[in-house]
């Protein structure tokens, strides 16, 4: 695949890959069409877990078609597993902010892609209110040298409300504890951009 400099999805995936070994827990807060999920599955490999979550029943199918095409296989968790995840893919559908039931291991990478499923309902986005909460767990969890990847978008409506507490909430976390970097391109208006934090 030919990386393209405003590409801001291969960025975040670029800077996931980069932190992941095979055999790590990877969590994706925004699983759409899968493809992030995809992506994280592929780093951890068939000894590390990933647990992705969505909202919406169309995106849950979706990823998982995706996964079965990639010959990955993935299960769809109606309730929280006690213990730790075994390896594997695991679905779930529900809201981000619940992200606390499901996951208490240190994950070495959290990603969310925010906004609306692509090609689905554009009246169905994230929040600010869940995505906080989701974001706020995650910082929590993380494995030390973990990164939380955040790909933010403001072109819909409520966009640039959540990406303004997603802002605040990486704004204040302490140079000591994080490093926080912005990745934007700076020649298009409502361009998606990211953020990243990594754990010291």
């Amino acid at each position: 695949m030919t990386f393209q400099l405003p590409h801001i999805i291969s960025w975040a995936h670029r800077l996931a890959e980069e932190i992941l070994n095979h055999g790590d827990l990877a969590v994706d807060l925004t699983a759409g069409r899968g493809r992030d999920t995809l992506h994280l599955a592929k780093m951890v490999g068939p000894s590390g877990c990933v647990v992705a979550f969505d909202i919406q029943q169309q995106a849950i199918t979706e990823t998982r078609q995706l996964l079965t095409q990639e010959d990955i296989a993935s299960d769809v968790l109606e309730r929280p597993l006690t213990g730790a995840f075994p390896p594997g893919v695991f679905l779930v559908q529900g809201d981000h902010a619940n992200l606390h039931s499901y996951v208490s291991t240190s994950p070495r990478v959290v990603m969310a892609n925010l906004g609306y499923l692509p090609g689905g309902d554009h009246g169905v986005t994230t929040t600010p209110e869940s995505t906080v909460v989701a974001l706020k767990t995650s910082l929590e969890i993380l494995a030390p040298g973990g990164r939380l990847v955040c790909v933010l978008y403001t072109g819909h409506p409520g966009g640039t409300d959540e990406a303004g507490a997603v802002e605040a909430l990486f704004t204040k976390l302490t140079s000591r504890d994080w490093f926080v970097l912005r990745f934007q391109v700076a020649n298009r208006k409502q361009a998606p951009y990211l953020l990243v934090a990594e754990k010291r």
